[in-house]
């Protein structure tokens, strides 16, 4: 298998049929700060860590499958930290659905937002450049610089809008609170789709006021321990 890409906590292969190998790493991102999923910076590993973000891939996939939001998601693969995926269209993109205030969004609008503040389902839009630090980028950037057209740049907001709140829903029911999470969005044909990965490794969540852990989280949606 061809290696595509080797990020921080995944690592993709090319299958040479359409489909893409995706390989779930134990690594764990963050900030000086310690573990954050919004960090840019691998901060160490979390044996385990990798098998249950890829069960909590497979259960959000399976969960926005039926709730008619298009993902890029196939199987699992027989390699236990392993799922099987269409190749799509990437455009280098994360959006960021935020329902309350924390995080990135605190430390640069502080002097406005209190943190915990509620946001809805505010979309946020930036590069994924470790480089440059992430920089947000709004519709008008997006089209200026040739990367989206604007019709696909508000149908790719809508739809991580959708995906969230579809989340978001399932979460609260499991008395645990969505506070953001990160999409990317790719395009199969003319279908944009979500990709990558749906897990702790990229959402902000809490029950009873503590974070949830990648385990705790594979406990109280699928049921099992990594």
């Amino acid at each position: 298998m061809q290696q595509l890409y080797d990020g921080k906590t995944k690592t993709l292969y090319d299958l040479g049929d359409g489909r893409v190998l995706i390989h779930f790493k134990d690594d764990v991102t963050g900030t000086e700060e310690g573990i954050d999923p919004g960090g840019n910076e691998v901060v160490g590993q979390i044996a385990g860590k990798g098998a249950a973000a890829l069960r909590q891939s497979a259960y959000f996939f399976n969960l926005l499958a039926a709730h008619d939001v298009p993902t890029h998601f196939i199987s699992l693969a027989p390699d236990k930290q392993a799922m099987i995926a269409h190749r799509a269209k990437w455009y280098g993109l994360e959006f960021v659905v935020r329902f309350k205030a924390y995080g990135s969004f605190v430390r640069r609008y502080g002097k406005y937002v209190k943190e915990g503040a509620e946001l809805g389902a505010l979309v946020e839009i930036t590069l994924k450049d470790d480089q440059r630090g992430d920089p947000l980028v709004n519709d008008e950037a997006l089209v200026a610089m040739g990367i989206m057209e604007l019709p696909q740049v508000l149908a790719a907001k809508e739809l991580v809008r959708k995906a969230a709140t579809v989340i978001f829903n399932d979460l609260k029911a499991k008395n645990i609170e969505l506070l953001d999470m990160k999409f990317e969005c790719g395009s199969i044909g003319d279908q944009l789709v979500i990709i990558d990965d749906i897990s702790t490794d990229n959402m902000r969540i809490v029950k009873n006021g503590a974070k949830v852990g990648p385990e705790e989280l594979l406990k109280l949606t699928v049921g099992v321990q990594a």
